[in-house]
């Protein structure tokens, strides 16, 4: 396992005293994907789950969609190198925009302003249902299972859920990197997630919304705020989004029908 955090000595503030301590930061490094000799993105992350991590990213950006698609992945942890031998991409090079992903949200990442997303998703037809008392379920076991988070503050963390029981979890400095992990977690075990439930640390932008209909999982449950594209969105795709949950508190916003009092 890599190590996740580094210890630094910060001077901490109470009040007016001032005390030299010693103090756990999460840990960030680039890790660049190649796909068929190209390098096609660097993505800023936690050094856990990398080989989901890339899975996921190629999958929700449209270079593969079967795992047979992939002949081949080599990882070098020391330079934070990927290298992916795969099937063509059919994707339209015109289409696509290389591009530098960051942790944060800005224009760096993929939107709707990119053409192949648009082409990548569709409304989702699924009629699960989950209880009420299950989606309180997901955000207790959130609340108890945040660790790396508890250390240090410097992660966002999110699981796949079924039936009230946590299939998978990920966690990662980068809100859309959790979601790549998740789905290539999924990937690489054949789980459909079609009829699944999301839970997530983070707020709910567009761009969270869109990895979601990528995966195409009809319920995300989110401890933050949605934005309102991403509610629009989540609207005209069919996606139940529920934000601002805690222990026994949540907000509805689209798509009801799917919990159930």
């Amino acid at each position: 396992m890599p190590n996740e955090t580094v210890t630094h000595s910060i001077l901490k503030a109470n009040g007016l005293t001032l005390e030299w301590v010693e103090d756990e930061v999460v840990r960030e490094v680039p890790l660049t994907i190649h796909y068929n000799g190209e390098e096609i993105a660097t993505l800023l992350c936690s050094p856990s789950q990398t080989e989901e991590l890339v899975y996921g990213f190629l999958l929700n950006e449209g270079f593969i969609r079967v795992p047979q698609d992939v002949q081949e992945l080599r990882h070098d942890p020391s330079d934070h190198l990927v290298w992916v031998e795969g099937k063509p991409c059919n994707l339209q090079k015109e289409l696509m925009s290389k591009r530098f992903v960051s942790a944060c949200c800005g224009k760096s990442r993929a939107s709707f302003c990119f053409a192949n997303d648009v082409l990548m998703v569709t409304p989702l037809t699924s009629t699960y249902s989950i209880p009420l008392q299950e989606a309180y379920s997901y955000v207790q076991f959130l609340q108890s299972n945040s660790n790396l988070f508890d250390l240090t503050g410097g992660v966002h963390s999110g699981g796949v859920g079924y039936q009230g029981k946590v299939l998978q979890m990920s966690y990662d400095i980068g809100r859309h990197n959790v979601f790549d992990k998740l789905s290539g977690s999924a990937f690489n075990t054949g789980l459909n997630l079609e009829n699944h439930v999301i839970f997530f640390s983070g707020r709910v932008s567009s761009e969270i919304l869109l990895k979601v209909a990528k995966m195409k999982v009809p319920i995300l449950i989110a401890r933050g705020a949605p934005t309102d594209m991403a509610l629009s969105q989540a609207a005209a795709l069919n996606i139940t989004v529920i934000g601002f949950a805690r222990e026994q508190r949540l907000n509805i916003y689209t798509c009801p029908d799917r919990i159930i009092p």
